[in-house]
């Protein structure tokens, strides 16, 4: 692993956590140093329960579950790091260092001709396409301005094509707040599980999916989630087996 425990993380100052949870955090790096994993784990999720959201904690809970060969919570953590810091060198590092060990693989369903129209969305994240929409905005109405005080037509192309630029990112932004609001993912998390056709064990077993694997929750029942992995496999699993990113 690149660098199993990023050093930004002894920068947090005090306040990020409150000054007794920043001690359990300090806790347990040094925990973490010496090779004592589940001391580790113990300090970190301690600071969790208190509701405390932080990308560099999460980012430290997905090294210590890796390096205790727990696959399933390390994507986990991780899948939660990158929702509060996606651009983190060491987080994108490790997490696609875990996502290569994960057995199943999705199929790409993407249409190919809307990956080519929309080419800005991929790999950026969400708060990246907010801004850019925001920035194009800004533009759009300063050069839209211009044009009507100055009379001149290359600022009138220039903001024609700005606007346009403008309402697609901005469209786009809107559209996948909406889904990142609406969808959860989740993350499967025992080395493997069956994904049934019903909401007992005995039902059929449709297919098996392993530690790691992302999926999308779509209904929880009885102690039940529906999942669905890719295009066609969708099932239930008991709600224990996902932990929601």
């Amino acid at each position: 692993m690149k660098r199993i425990l990023c050093v930004l993380v002894l920068l947090i100052p005090a306040v990020a956590f409150g000054s007794e949870a920043s001690k359990v955090f300090y806790d347990g790096i040094a925990h973490y140093e010496k090779g004592r994993y589940d001391d580790a784990l113990t300090s970190f999720l301690s600071i969790t329960e208190q509701g405390i959201e932080n990308g560099k904690l999460a980012y430290n809970l997905g090294n210590t579950y890796m390096q205790k060969g727990d696959l399933g919570r390390a994507v986990l953590w991780y899948g939660r790091a990158n929702r509060l810091m996606p651009k983190d060198p060491d987080l994108v590092f490790n997490r696609n260092l875990a996502l290569s060990q994960v057995k199943d693989r999705q199929e790409e369903t993407a249409n190919p001709v809307v990956s080519v129209l929309f080419f800005w969305k991929q790999g950026l994240p969400l708060k990246t396409l907010q801004g850019l929409a925001i920035g194009a905005g800004c533009l759009f109405w300063t050069l839209l301005a211009l044009a009507v005080l100055l009379r001149r037509m290359p600022l009138k192309t220039a903001a024609a094509a700005t606007g346009v630029f403008f309402a697609l990112l901005a469209a786009t932004a809107l559209w996948d707040t909406a889904a990142d609001a609406r969808i959860q993912k989740g993350v499967v998390l025992p080395e493997a599980v069956s994904v049934r056709s019903g909401l007992a064990d005995t039902a059929t077993e449709l297919f098996t999916l392993h530690a790691g694997s992302r999926v999308t929750v779509e209904q929880e029942r009885n102690g039940w989630i529906r999942i669905a992995f890719a295009q066609g496999k969708i099932g239930w699993v008991k709600k224990e087996s996902v932990g929601v990113i």
